[in-house]
């Protein structure tokens, strides 16, 4: 699942406007909720570039100091940290990405990073500052990509401005998650996949080098595999039993990285149930986004459920007070997800959420009411529409920048 889902994030990066080779997509005014990206927010600025190193051959970076992110390859796996605590030390520089089974030199000058995958995705972010995202906008415009082979002569960087833009990232539950597996198996290195994933594969026709071309009964089979396969992963993720998904034991919150690893290992193997609730909901297997790194780092949290236990429904009325003086560097932010595409949920407000940097109507102790309604009504502290119709709602948790603690 993470492999297929990342895959549908290059894609859908690659694919904006006019697909041009390397293009950098910046959402320039924030992520809104027409782009489905599973579990973006409103409060960060956004940049992603989908790579191709079987197109392109070894390809170029071209980082700006203080710049924050990294590259993936296709299993949501690091090639290369960006940042104070990535490759470049925060000083910015020229990554070189080398495609798999890269022989050649590597010329001098160049931060190389080897990757397992052709496909890659760049991806970085920045916060705002005085409220606004041009800072981190005019960084990110800083960066440059172009083939290691076109270094004399660079081709025109391409900007898109995904804010407002219909970006669809979100992979599928239908018969095409076979198909676009497939895709990564013919595409890709045979050694991305394990000898007994390969078997799995090979048992249900998807063999590289061989056509995969279903019939028409066979196809129904994926159809119903795909809608069970996300039945299964929306149970496992939305009705955990795990008992360390609990973050406080008389709150409903839960922790999206259960265990507190981005591997899923911290019992000494593999956790699919764990690997697999997350990669349901979220993207961005990335250890920086589990450490607990006292000013720096990022807590997730999320929740389903109401104080009784009840799914989070649409169709109803919520409150949800955040207690005064949160303990958090940055910002903390509530966004309101929907329990389908697991993207900001398209209700009539452009952006579904609520952090500091919106101003929200304090009470006379200083916490915050968010109200959660199918119909919005004046005058109710900070609102947030849910669109109504008894569908699954998502509220994702105030997302934490703290010193240590979490409320």
């Amino acid at each position: 699942m993470p492999t297929v889902s990342w895959y549908h994030v290059w894609k859908g990066v690659g694919s904006a406007e006019t697909g041009a080779p390397g293009q950098f997509v910046i959402w320039e005014s924030l992520m809104d909720a027409q782009t489905l990206l599973l579990t973006g927010n409103s409060e960060t600025v956004y940049a992603l570039a989908a790579i191709d190193l079987k197109r392109d051959g070894p390809t170029v970076i071209e980082v700006p100091p203080m710049l924050l992110g990294g590259v993936s390859d296709l299993q949501q796996k690091e090639v290369v940290g960006i940042g104070p605590t990535g490759a470049d030390h925060g000083k910015g520089g020229k990554v070189l990405l080398l495609p798999p089974g890269y022989t050649g030199t590597v010329p001098k000058g160049y931060i190389a990073a080897k990757a397992r995958t052709y496909k890659l995705v760049f991806g970085v972010r920045g916060f705002l500052v005085d409220g606004k995202p041009d800072q981190a906008t005019a960084l990110m415009k800083r960066a440059r990509i172009y083939p290691l082979a076109r270094a004399a002569n660079a081709p025109q960087m391409v900007f898109v401005n995904g804010s407002g833009k219909q970006i669809d990232t979100i992979f599928p539950d239908t018969a095409q998650y076979f198909h676009s597996l497939n895709d990564i198996v013919q595409t890709e290195p045979a050694e991305i996949f394990s000898s007994q994933e390969r078997f799995y594969l090979a048992s249900i026709g998807i063999e590289k080098g061989k056509p995969f071309s279903p019939d028409q009964d066979r196809e129904s089979v994926f159809a119903q595999a795909g809608q069970l396969g996300g039945a299964i992963a929306r149970d496992i993720s939305f009705a955990s039993a795990d008992p360390e998904r609990i973050v406080y034991p008389e709150r409903r919150w839960e922790w999206l990285f259960i265990g507190g690893s981005a591997t899923w290992d911290s019992q000494g193997y593999l956790n699919t149930d764990r690997r697999s609730a997350f990669s349901y909901g979220a993207i961005g297997m990335s250890p920086a986004m589990v450490a607990k790194v006292v000013g720096q780092g990022s807590q997730y949290l999320w929740a389903t459920r109401a104080a009784d236990g009840s799914y989070l429904d649409g169709g109803k009325n919520y409150r949800l007070r955040i207690p005064a003086n949160v303990p958090v560097k940055n910002f903390w932010s509530l966004v309101v997800y929907d329990a389908q595409s697991r993207s900001m949920l398209r209700n009539e407000q452009r952006f579904p959420s609520v952090s500091q940097y919106t101003g929200p109507a304090k009470n006379a102790d200083g916490s915050v009411d968010i109200f959660f309604w199918p119909e919005r009504t004046a005058g109710q502290g900070e609102e947030l529409g849910t669109n109504g119709g008894g569908e699954g709602l998502v509220p994702a948790p105030p997302i934490l920048r703290t010193p240590s603690t979490i409320l």
